[in-house]
Formats: structure tokens, sequence, C-alpha cells
């Protein structure tokens, strides 16, 4: 169930991005080069929060 939520947070966050953040705010004022760091931070942001969901912690 965990991981459904953090399968839905990413989902959330995508959707909030690529549908409000970008268009509305970032791309009006920073252009093209704001756009381009956004969608590498939205990446990033999703790599981490699905490799603490799916990799297991090894115990010692």
């Amino acid at each position: 169930m965990k991981k459904l939520a953090r399968l839905g947070l990413i989902g959330v966050l995508h959707a909030t991005v690529y549908l409000w953040l970008l268009p509305h705010l970032i791309l009006p004022r920073f252009g093209s080069l704001g756009s381009k760091i956004t969608v590498g931070v939205l990446i990033v942001l999703s790599v981490i929060i699905l490799t603490s969901a799916f990799v297991k912690k090894k115990k010692p």
C-alpha cells in the first residue's frame, strides 16, 4: 500500500507540474531554459521516490 501511495504522489506531482505550473508560471517567466530545468528536477525527484519505494535496504 505504501508503494501505491508513492506512485500516486508521483502522478499528482507530474500532473500538477505539467498541467499547471509549467505552462502558466514557468514558461512565461523563464522560457525554454526554465522548462528544461523544471523537467530535469522533476525526473530526478521521480527517480529518488521510485528508488526509495522499490529498493530494499540491506540489514547488517
